[in-house]
Parts: structure tokens; sequence; C-alpha cells
């Protein structure tokens, strides 16, 4: 056999090896994903939140951080407990934030750091008041979206800000985040003289840090994601075509009659607009980016997998939760994505218990 034609039989045998390791991979990762586990959690008081990173389960209770081994639901340790000390929390964890080498944890205007097995690092304050979304080391420098301060005094919509090692503003580089829902009123206030208006169906923006990078997801642009670098430079968008899905018949007399016995909503006159936000989901696991649309097809919602760079790498009908279009961002507080697999917690009735489901 000649050189050309051996090196052409080497290279078509490379391929087909190629090829079928990456198909053995793709099947691997649907029966991964497929065999579905349910782990019960007595351990849990009014989890909050849950991180999943490294074969593990932060989940955010009442008063402290619990983490579970995913392959068996067994209680690895927990991190915190109620107090004014190094590592204490004044009244129970804020939000978490799981990084491969640390844990960053809220504490009223406080961040504290540490070891991804519990061991308290330090802390430093927020310069500014964060709002819902969380305060971040990225690269050399830290991310923030606080909420800005009209001229009356009255707070304003997030901006996206970066800050240096000592807490100074450096850039604001992305503004306007969308209000959330208004906060219930006082206890013993009076109602309102006037009904107003409440959207109980919300664009949804969020952000995460990856590396160095500031990752912005923004609904109402679509299926949009915008990429920053640690000091707050626009690197590059990713942006794909979004289906328009009307908001279905009834859902407006649903959301009423869902709400009708809450005072808090007796106040206002829900609304919704024409269309569903274009995601409702946004997740980073790995070099993969999730987004979770609201196109449903057989009680499961529509997942698009890219790679880093938003290249589409996968399209199907996968994840298992209802979103709650009126508060997004606490939503996705409820799940995460592990080795292509959802995690989540959930309640279970029967059994008066807390469940880990992995799917």
């Amino acid at each position: 056999m000649s050189k050309s034609r051996r090196g052409f039989v080497m290279a078509v045998a490379a391929a087909a090896v190629f090829l079928t390791l990456g198909a053995g991979s793709a099947a691997a990762s649907r029966a991964q994903r497929s065999a579905a586990r349910t782990i019960p959690l007595p351990e849990l008081e009014r989890p909050s939140q849950i991180c999943a990173e490294g074969g593990r389960a932060y989940i955010l209770d009442t008063r402290d951080i619990l983490v579970y081994d995913l392959k068996d639901g067994r209680l690895l340790t927990r991190i915190g407990k109620t107090g004014q000390g190094p590592g204490e929390f004044t009244m129970g964890p804020g939000r978490l934030t799981v990084f491969p080498d640390r844990l960053v944890i809220e504490d009223f205007r406080k961040i504290k750091f540490f070891t991804l097995d519990g061991k308290y690092l330090s802390q430093i304050n927020e310069p500014e008041w964060m709002g819902f979304l969380p305060f971040l080391p990225v690269g050399r420098n830290f991310v923030g979206f606080p909420m800005q301060r009209r001229e009356d005094g009255s707070l304003g919509p997030s901006v996206g800000c970066v800050y240096d090692k000592d807490l100074k503003l450096i850039k604001k580089f992305y503004g306007g985040l969308p209000m959330g829902p208004p906060a219930p009123p006082p206890p013993g206030s009076q109602p309102p003289a006037k009904k107003e208006d409440l959207l109980i169906i919300r664009d949804y923006v969020d952000y995460a840090v990856h590396g160095d990078k500031i990752f912005v997801a923004d609904s109402r642009k679509g299926l949009f994601i915008s990429v920053f670098g640690d000091n707050g430079d626009l690197l590059y968008e990713i942006r794909h075509p979004a289906e328009r899905i009307k908001v279905p018949k009834g859902y407006l007399d649903a959301a009423r009659k869902e709400r009708k016995e809450s005072k808090y909503y007796a106040n206002y006159n829900l609304v919704v607009p024409d269309y569903l936000p274009a995601f409702v989901g946004f997740k980073i696991d790995g070099s993969r980016i999730y987004l979770v649309t609201p196109a449903e097809k057989d009680g499961l919602y529509e997942v698009i997998v890219m790679d880093i760079e938003g290249r589409i790498l996968e399209r199907n009908f996968r994840f298992p939760l209802k979103p709650d279009f009126a508060i997004p961002e606490s939503f996705n507080l409820k799940y995460d994505v592990e080795g292509d697999a959802f995690v989540w917690f959930a309640y279970n009735d029967a059994k008066e218990t807390y469940e880990l489901h992995i799917r």
C-alpha cells in the first residue's frame, strides 16, 4: 500500500474512532440525564437556594448551609451558624455562590468567603446596596449591580458596576435592569386610594461570573448574553433568534384565582404582557451555558445548551420545573446544573420532608 493510500486509510479510521467516541459520549450524557434520582433530605428546615458544584449540592437553609454528596445524598457538613462572630451569619446565610476554589456568601451588606469544605477565610463590606443580585469577585476586581438613588432619594433600577480590590468604582458597564415587584406594605398601613397595575410576567435579567469574565443574560433583548472582561469592557455578545410565545389564554384569570386570598395582591390590578420572555432560566456549568425558554412540550420546558462562546450545541425539552414568570430571579435559585443534569429540591407533602431531585 502506498504512503498516500495508507495515510488516507489512517485518517478515515481516526475519524471513525473520533465519531464513535463522540457518539458514545453523547449517549452516556443522555443516559446520565435519564437516570433520574430522588434523595430524601430530612435535615432541611426551609431551604431557599441550591448550588451544585464538584459533585456536591450546597443548600442554603434557615440557619446554615448544608452540603450533600450528589452520589449518595450523604450529608457531608454544615457551614456557618447564627451569630456575630467570624464565619457566623447575623440572621442566617444570604445568597450563595460557589466558585471552583471558594464559597461566597452574603450576610447583611457583608460578603464572607469560605473554603469549599466550610472553613471561614475572610470578609468584605459591600460598597453599595446591591439589591437582589450578588456581589462577586471577578479576576482582579469585584462586580455587582447596586440599586441607584433617584433625586428624590428612592431606589431606582440596578446598574452593573466593576470595583477594584479596594472596592473603589472603576466603571459602570450595564444599566437599567428591570425593577422587581414592589415590596409588601408595612403591617397596619392603609391600602392605596387607587389600585396600581402590577405586571405578573416579568423580563428576566441575571448575571454570572465564569473565570475572569462577566456574563449578563437579558431576556429583554431576546436570546441575548453580553460578555465583559473583569474591567467591565465588552468582549463579545451572544445573540440567537428567539421564538415569540404568546401568553396562554386564561393565564391572567388563573393567576387572579391563585392570588385571590392574598392581601398583598388585593391592592393591585394584575396585568400580563402579550408575550412570554425569551428565556426564564440562565446557568453556567463547566464550559457550557444553559438557557431555559418558556417553550413547553409534554410538561417539559426547552433547554438551549451553548458553549462558552455562544455556539448552540443542543436544544431539547428536558427542564422539569414550571417557571415562575413573576419573580424569575428567585425561581432560578431553586435549581442548578451539574454534569449536564438539573438538580433541585422540592417538598414531598406525603412524606413530609424535602427531597433532592437529579435529572
